[in-house]
């Protein structure tokens, strides 16, 4: 008999939407190209040339990408639809194209997934929830199995897969405790994953108080961003330096968000600190640099 697979998943997936028209299809109009599996590369090949001439690959022949032209998806209609479901169909579309703005996640038989703020859309869901966002872990939906993982974590015992989610969702409960400060929160948090620790390294909480607003804001991005990177173990490393690249990633959410005059300006915060996450290999390792 088969071993079960489970989903820990965020119930606002459900009142996930994506519309084009909402937000001008935003995804398809970035500046980096598209990343698409190998299986869809070749079919799109047998398209023909009107699609095989805006495909790439790289050197090693194991990736393969949608090249963007005048900053936008080549594919991209005028109605903001795509030309490629538009004319094959749904099952025609990349893994990403398919999946995005979530983000599914994979170690040993639990599969994790969130939706990635880069989305306007998906932004405006999640972070701006006013009551604590809520998480539940079920068996593995069939849509998020056909959808597959865009990442899988290797190295990940599998006596130890069902632990990692349980300290994930002790951190969630922390990260949502509102009688204390965001910053005494991170006080909270690294006391729960390092006990041991003599020398903290969150020291003293912050002078300056987030505005109620933002609070709320930071809470929703960084619960989110537990399962979106899959915190504590986003790293090849140990707790102590996962946490330590977590708090770092709040304090730039921080004091950017800081600056802001609008709502709307600290989604775009959001979204662009994700964007980094996930689209520079190389932005965690110098953000632990200069820690």
């Amino acid at each position: 008999m088969a071993e079960k697979n489970f989903c820990l998943r965020p119930k606002y997936l459900d009142d996930f939407k994506c519309d084009g028209s909402v937000c001008g299809a935003k995804c398809c109009r970035s500046a980096w190209n598209i990343g698409i599996d190998a299986a869809t590369y070749k079919k799109y090949l047998r398209l023909g040339p009107k699609i095989s001439q805006h495909l790439r690959g790289d050197e090693s022949g194991e990736k393969f990408f949608i090249v963007h032209g005048d900053g936008a998806c080549p594919f991209l209609t005028a109605d903001n639809l795509c030309k490629i479901q538009r004319e094959h169909g749904e099952n025609f579309l990349s893994q990403v194209c398919a999946s995005y703005p979530r983000i599914i996640t994979r170690f040993e038989n639990f599969w994790e997934v969130a939706l990635s703020p880069t989305c306007p859309v998906a932004a405006e869901l999640v972070l701006l929830q006013i009551w604590p966002l809520k998480f539940e872990l079920v068996e593995l939906p069939k849509k998020i199995s056909r959808l597959g993982a865009n990442n899988i974590l290797s190295g990940v015992p599998r006596r130890i897969a069902p632990k990692i989610v349980d300290v994930q969702l002790m951190m969630i409960e922390i990260l949502q405790d509102r009688r204390l400060s965001i910053d005494e929160r991170f006080v909270a948090l690294e006391k729960f994953l390092m006990p041991d620790l003599s020398v903290s390294n969150v020291g003293v909480p912050a002078e300056k108080k987030l505005p109620p607003e933002i609070e709320t804001i930071a809470e929703n991005f960084l619960v989110n961003e537990i399962l979106l990177n899959v915190w504590p173990i986003r790293l090849d490393s140990d707790i102590a330096t996962n946490f330590k690249i977590f708090f770092a990633v709040y304090k730039i959410f921080r004091r950017q968000a800081l600056t802001c005059r609008t709502v709307e300006e600290i989604l775009t915060v959001a979204g662009e600190i994700s964007r980094d996450i996930d689209h520079d290999n190389e932005f965690l390792q110098k953000l632990e640099a200069t820690q």
